[in-house]
């Protein structure tokens, strides 16, 4: 049959097909759109609505589009994962520039405030310059490398086809969580924030763990600038891997085995890589270990014997919260599996 709104529908879904199959699409469409009206209707003739409620069952014209245009896998992020990426996306970013400047403002802080004993004009200026400069040079580059890292990540995942959910199937749809198997929003997200924020802290400025020494009103980094920024590469993979396992738990949204083991082996590979950072005795700053070696030494107090092997102690703080995290996650993921 023949109607205005079926040859308009038909026509916006076919308009940006490829010339050469666009006219046999426009007869596909038109045949299964006459076969769901016959059996809708049978041989009444098809009112307005009849028509509308077919072409609604149908799909949107856009729809159409995407399942019979020939280069639909050809984009970079394409349907289903392109609603997923864009939630990702926006959290992440929001984390990015969160942490980020909440790095800058605790950095400006102790530039314009840090070295003096009286507020004054001078030391707001000084703030909010650094404070601005510091924002201006590391926000977008920041956000460019977030939005760069989510994009490929997820473009790799659409080109290989990856799973991130089972809602493309109906015999493969999970049940609906209960209440002890949902996993908050608000958890992953701020476990994101809290990657990011050690990310920005230990790149941007990891002077802020300094202490101040009153006497001579100067402050005292508590660990090695130079080491930090030579290692610059193992805190960015330590901050990813914390980034991949919220983000799994996001997406997820339920305690689950997908999350169990993504939490499994990036809390392994974090220990490795703690391993691998601590494991030297550069990590503390030379100048903090003589300070507090000479205010302690007269008392025979073991605090420097103590803080010599600080970065032993760090790193087993680090490692037994990895391992409390894996076995916290491994316990809730068996218990509701039974």
């Amino acid at each position: 049959m023949t109607n205005d709104l079926i040859e308009r529908y038909i026509y916006a879904a076919t308009k940006r097909l490829p010339e050469k199959i666009r006219a046999d699409v426009s007869d596909e469409l038109r045949t299964i759109i006459d076969d769901m009206l016959t059996e809708r209707c049978g041989s009444v003739t098809p009112s307005e609505k009849d028509i509308r409620v077919v072409l609604t069952e149908l799909g949107t014209p856009q729809e159409l589009y995407e399942q019979y245009n020939p280069d639909s896998d050809k984009c970079l992020i394409g349907s289903p994962y392109y609603s997923t990426y864009k939630y990702v996306l926006k959290i992440m970013l929001i984390c990015a520039s969160s942490g980020i400047t909440l790095a800058a403002v605790i950095s400006s802080l102790l530039s314009g405030f840090g070295n003096t004993d009286f507020i004054t004009v001078d030391s707001f200026i000084i703030f909010f310059r650094d404070l601005f400069l510091s924002l201006f040079e590391t926000v977008p580059s920041a956000l460019v490398w977030v939005f760069a890292f989510v994009t490929v990540l997820f473009a790799i995942f659409y080109h290989k086809n990856v799973k991130i959910d089972n809602t493309g199937n109906l015999d493969n749809l999970p049940p609906v969580p209960v209440k002890k198997e949902k996993i908050s929003k608000a958890e992953p997200i701020v476990g994101i924030a809290i990657s990011i924020a050690f990310l920005s802290i230990f790149l941007i400025c990891p002077q802020i763990f300094s202490f101040i020494i009153t006497e001579t009103n100067t402050w005292i980094p508590i660990f090695d600038i130079d080491t930090i920024h030579s290692t610059w590469y193992i805190i960015v993979l330590f901050g990813v891997l914390g980034i991949i396992r919220e983000s799994v738990k996001l997406i997820e949204g339920r305690r689950n085995k997908k999350v169990m083991i993504t939490s499994i082996v990036t809390n392994a590979l974090s220990a490795v890589l703690t391993v691998i950072w601590l494991a030297r005795d550069n990590i503390l700053s030379r100048d903090f270990i003589d300070c507090i070696t000479g205010y302690f030494t007269e008392s025979g107090s073991v605090i420097p014997a103590v803080l010599s092997n600080f970065q032993l102690f760090f790193m087993g703080v680090i490692l037994f919260a990895l391992a409390i995290d894996t076995i916290d996650v491994i316990v809730k993921t068996l218990k509701v599996s039974k």
